[in-house]
């Protein structure tokens, strides 16, 4: 047992995280790369990223490849039945004859991270956004948003910082009221006025990385209490809150409960991890614990401290039968990760 090995990867719209660990809790290795998400990045680069942050986690904890005995992924858009087959299939390809492959969304990873694997809510405001009932016992979940820049991730980094330059430029034409935010944004790029942001925006290699990375100047506009800003920081607030409030209503929807059960949904208290690099801002954050669904009682919030990854590697060990235990919590807690 000592000798078999099991990977956790974590894959999101900005970077991935990989770690390779044993079966009693000892992390032995740590990798990072690029953005794997499959809805925003082309498949060879995705595919690219991956195996070498694989090759990477093996070679340094000089693990052979016939050790792998399972590898759990969560990435971001990953979680419909034929992108998580694509993934399988292929890395089939590229592991030994036989070691378990489970693919799912980077919100599941989350989670598992948030609760050491117990089932509970997630809800992910980064590059992207998307919230995520999931049971690891049963394998049922329930998913809300997160339908890629194009098609959704409201109260996402992307969508708030998206909606800043349009602001901006909505007040460079004179349709929209003077901002806080011109200046910053000028200041971040370098530019002189306006009308330059054009070029600059969509030369970026990642356009999507870079405009989600403007959310951190609006997030200083309204902590200075920029009118715009601080509108556009509600509106974010208020679509992550629907998210929410959607999964309670399709978790209870689809299990439903005698009336006389008294583990209903609605009157017990619901993990809910959050995390992202919105909540990585106390205003943000403190802001958000103020709504009304939050304040209602419903939810026991817990703000990610663990990275993501390691809810990876916990789902690995569960999809091999191992049960998390105090000793395994220790020494997954203990190990130092990199910033």
């Amino acid at each position: 047992m000592a000798e078999t090995r099991y990977i956790g990867i974590d894959g999101g719209g900005t970077k991935t995280v990989c770690i390779l660990g044993d079966a009693e809790g000892n992390i032995l290795a740590e990798s990072r790369g690029e953005s794997s998400s499959v809805k925003s990045r082309p498949w060879e680069d995705v595919q690219r990223v991956l195996l070498t942050l694989i090759r990477d986690v093996l070679d340094q904890s000089g693990t052979e490849m016939s050790q792998l005995d399972g590898i759990f992924l969560g990435l971001a858009g990953s979680d419909r039945p034929e992108d998580r087959k694509r993934i399988s299939d292929w890395l089939q390809t590229e592991l030994p004859e036989g070691v378990p492959i489970t693919v799912h969304n980077d919100a599941v990873t989350a989670l598992a991270a948030g609760t050491w694997g117990q089932k509970g809510i997630a809800l992910i405001s980064g590059t992207g956004s998307i919230a995520y009932g999931f049971d690891p016992v049963t394998g049922g979940f329930v998913r809300v948003g997160g339908w890629g820049y194009l098609l959704g991730d409201e109260g996402s980094g992307f969508d708030l910082g998206r909606k800043a330059l349009v602001a901006v430029m909505r007040a460079y034409d004179g349709r929209g009221e003077p901002t806080a935010l011109t200046g910053l944004v000028l200041e971040r790029w370098s530019l002189q006025h306006p009308g330059q942001l054009i070029n600059t925006i969509y030369g970026q290699n990642n356009v999507r990385t870079a405009i989600a990375d403007g959310s951190k100047l609006v997030m200083r506009a309204a902590a200075d209490g920029d009118p715009i800003a601080v509108k556009l920081v509600e509106e974010a607030i208020q679509e992550l809150e629907e998210l929410v409030n959607t999964v309670i209503t399709s978790m209870e929807k689809q299990q439903p409960i005698e009336e006389s059960d008294s583990h209903h949904l609605a009157e017990n208290t619901i993990p809910l991890v959050i995390t992202g690099g919105l909540f990585s801002d106390r205003m943000f954050e403190n802001r958000f614990m103020q709504t009304p669904l939050i304040r209602s009682g419903m939810f026991d919030v817990r703000l990610l401290e663990r990275p993501p990854v390691i809810g990876a590697y916990l789902l690995a060990l569960q999809e091999r039968g191992f049960e998390l235990t105090e000793v395994m919590k220790q020494r997954i807690a203990a190990f130092v990760f990199r910033k």
